[in-house]
């Protein structure tokens, strides 16, 4: 059987699945206990950045530089040129 992911809720130092049908008769198990989601995202900071992602690039063009800069990097690194 391979790796399963279920929801569970923890109530008193137990686990209880929200779907158990999906769990083995036996079996072992890792958990990870996901932190509370008490705070809200803030909208307003959410929406001052709307907008402001470059977008009048050419991808390709753009690539091309970067992998410039990564192998003259590269060069000076190892004493090529």
């Amino acid at each position: 059987m391979g790796e399963i992911v279920i929801e569970a809720d923890i109530v008193n130092g137990e686990v209880i699945p929200k779907e158990p049908e999906k769990l083995p008769a036996s079996g072992k198990a890792l958990i990870t206990v996901l932190g509370s989601q008490t705070k809200k995202p803030d909208m307003n900071v959410i929406r001052s950045v709307f907008g402001t992602l470059k977008t009048n690039i050419d991808a390709a063009e753009w690539q091309r530089q970067e992998r410039e800069t990564w192998e003259e990097r590269i060069r000076k690194q190892w004493g090529e040129r």
